[in-house]
């Protein structure tokens, strides 16, 4: 304490003097023991030293953090401060985690509704079960009508056997998912693609377990990826402006896989055997 004491009055001998000492008012600290009635230690300075010590302290704990801060590990707390490959890192695994929580509750409905088939609750014929999970999935802020919701319904039972009327002996058992679910469907004049009109950014994911093919970058800048699926099935994923997978990986059935560009548009293909199918008879959008 008296190193303490002769340091803040070295300091306080470098500044202005504050005039004739008669004029100076002192302030004192004392640290007293009550149990022998004695003065431990004793602190006396002017107004110019308090404030000359509020300074020193502020300047050491802005030191300190600085320190802390720069080369500590907290650095990658501050914005804009993690290197690329940790950011992409974390982007990945968010957008895993998300694409694994759309699986499970893919799958819980699927339960849900085997469970319900099973106690007679609902009739196995029903089409409810084509696309609820789906359904339950897509972001909105407005809730939908009644109309909509019937149109909905409508639309599910139209689409509920075409796997098993239209499509060929291979796609028997395959549910093919919506690879932008919510977007609107716009076939193509020879049937060949269908172009899928969404919101901004508008997720797009793989329609079926597969693996990924190919994942390159058009003259547009625009990502296409293309995915083998079983039973010699091939799907393209044209004019994303964000691919969330790499060559080899093996997306599971409603992975997200990418983003359409700023209009919202996807162009998507399906493919067997070499020959270029109709989406429509196959995915219900």
């Amino acid at each position: 304490m008296k190193a303490f004491s002769r340091t803040i009055r070295h300091l306080s001998s470098l500044l202005p003097p504050d005039g004739h000492d008669r004029s100076i008012r002192y302030r004192r600290l004392d640290y007293v023991n009550e149990a022998a009635y004695s003065c431990v230690w004793s602190l006396r300075f002017t107004r110019r030293q308090a404030v000359l010590l509020a300074v020193l302290a502020v300047s050491a704990m802005a030191a300190l953090i600085y320190v802390v801060m720069a080369f500590t590990p907290l650095r990658r707390l501050l914005p804009g401060a993690l290197d690329h490959n940790t950011r992409a890192r974390y982007i990945e695994n968010t957008l895993r985690i998300d694409s694994l929580t759309r699986v499970m509750r893919i799958n819980e409905r699927y339960l849900s509704d085997v469970e319900a088939i099973i106690s007679g609750r609902i009739d196995p014929d029903s089409a409810r079960m084509a696309h609820t999970a789906a359904t339950e999935l897509t972001d909105t802020l407005v809730a939908a009508s009644d109309a909509e919701r019937a149109f909905v319904q409508n639309f599910e039972n139209s689409q509920r056997y075409n796997l098993s009327v239209l499509a060929p002996i291979a796609a028997e058992g395959m549910a093919f998912y919506s690879p932008a679910p919510g977007a609107e469907a716009i076939p193509s004049a020879d049937g060949h693609y269908v172009e899928l009109k969404g919101s901004r950014g508008q997720g797009v994911d793989a329609i079926y377990r597969g693996t990924v093919i190919t994942a390159y970058i058009d003259a547009r800048g625009l990502y296409t990826i293309v995915m083998q699926h079983p039973n010699e099935f091939i799907s393209v994923y044209g004019g994303l402006a964000e691919c969330y997978t790499t060559r080899g990986a093996t997306p599971l059935t409603g992975s997200r896989i990418g983003a359409a560009g700023a209009d919202g548009t996807l162009h998507f293909e399906l493919w067997h055997k070499g020959n270029a199918l109709n989406p429509e008879d196959y995915v219900a959008f």
